[in-house]
């Protein structure tokens, strides 16, 4: 057993914060580690555990590699990297970048989930004027690599593609330009895709853009979505991250973007609910859910889904009510709320109604765990027989 499986196990048997001190400081200064990756997205693998977005490190390469090929059995390709010591804290640095809010350690093994701010502390830019500020879009980052690796294995769902959208509408971006000094023109130059295609490529953050101008050949200039929509209504074609998940925006792509925007009216990167498939909900909560709406008239059907908003990770739990009038409805969710609360204890729930915005986006492609099914009595039995 090596020393972080060790570590592990201890931490498991007797959860102090010295045991987890000690493993997260193993975790930063072991001499190798191994970091799942997503050749898809040309940067690190990216799923959610505990309604947070997480990065998947192995203290073997025999684990990581067990585990790209369970992902390869669901038709997702994950590949891993090999990370020194002295490479250990640009790891972290790239973790903050790409919208990572926890790890977890040898998934699939003796496995530990840890929150990111415990292993590494996000530098503070709050003194710092704005316009002096580092670019960063790690919210984007983080849903635009969720969406295109559940593009290879076709588990895009609604919410996966809405976050990526309202993300790319709200960001900021690193565009180079040459100055000509004659006339002061300004240009941005273009790259070629492999169909012999002409495209302007935006970036969301300096890492990004160095894969791209290592050498420092431009200038380079903010934008947002405004200039990629102007850019796009005039026939050209913008590529976000075009080394990383290469997100092409046409003049179509532009108008799918303000409609999602629309339908999250007020977005913004800091405040807005973020959607995502939970794994981790109580059977207990299921259970005495479904005994409220069974014992409710008009609950057709309810579902629930994972809501993150300003970093507290919640249930989100969207019923379908019919006709039932909006007094009547609060009532069932007053009901549903009590008992919920014995359960989830500080854990943030919300109700909303299918037929809202939200409700609608959140329910397609999505079992409910509650339906209400008519029995007709009038109908023959089935005659059973050994």
């Amino acid at each position: 057993m090596n020393k972080i499986q060790q570590l592990i196990k201890e931490y498991k048997e007797n959860r102090t914060e010295e045991n987890l001190r000690a493993l997260i400081t193993e975790i930063q200064n072991c001499e190798v580690i191994w970091a799942a990756y997503s050749p898809v997205t040309k940067n690190h693998f990216v799923d959610y555990v505990q309604g947070m977005p997480t990065a998947f490190l192995f203290s073997e390469k025999e684990y990581c590699e067990d585990f790209c090929k369970h992902m390869k059995k669901s038709g997702m390709t994950v590949g891993f990297a090999k990370c020194t010591k002295e490479n250990r804290l640009p790891m972290f640095s790239d973790f903050y970048r790409s919208g990572f809010e926890g790890i977890i350690i040898d998934n699939g093994k003796n496995y530990q989930f840890i929150e990111m701010y415990k292993v590494v502390t996000p530098p503070d830019y709050s003194e710092v004027p704005e316009e002096k500020r580092p670019l960063f879009n790690p919210s984007l980052v983080c849903s635009a690599d969720r969406f295109f690796q559940c593009l290879e294995n076709k588990s895009i769902s609604p919410d996966k593609e809405l976050n990526m959208l309202v993300d790319t509408y709200n960001a900021k971006y690193l565009v180079p330009m040459t100055c000509e000094p004659q006339n002061g023109q300004i240009t941005i130059p273009a790259l070629e895709r492999s169909d012999g295609k002409k495209v302007v490529p935006f970036f969301t953050d300096i890492n990004e853009y160095r894969k791209y101008d290592g050498k420092n050949r431009y200038r380079i200039t903010i934008a947002g979505f405004e200039q990629i929509n102007e850019l796009c209504s005039a026939g050209e074609t913008v590529v976000i991250n075009p080394l990383g998940f290469n997100f092409n925006l046409t003049k179509d792509t532009c108008a799918a973007i303000e409609r999602a925007h629309n339908t999250v009216a007020g977005a913004d990167q800091n405040d807005r609910a973020v959607i995502y498939t939970p794994d981790d909900i109580p059977m207990t909560l299921i259970n005495e859910l479904c005994g409220v709406f069974d014992n409710c008239a008009g609950v057709n059907a309810a579902y629930i889904k994972g809501l993150r908003k300003k970093g507290t990770s919640g249930l989100l739990v969207v019923l379908d009510c019919g006709d039932v009038s909006k007094e009547e409805a609060a009532k069932i969710v007053e009901k549903a709320a009590a008992k919920a609360e014995k359960i989830t204890g500080e854990r943030p729930m919300e109700y909303i109604p299918a037929d809202s915005d939200i409700g609608r986006i959140a329910t397609k492609d999505t079992p409910p765990f509650f339906q209400h099914i008519i029995v007709d009595a009038s109908a023959e039995p089935d005659n059973y027989q050994f």
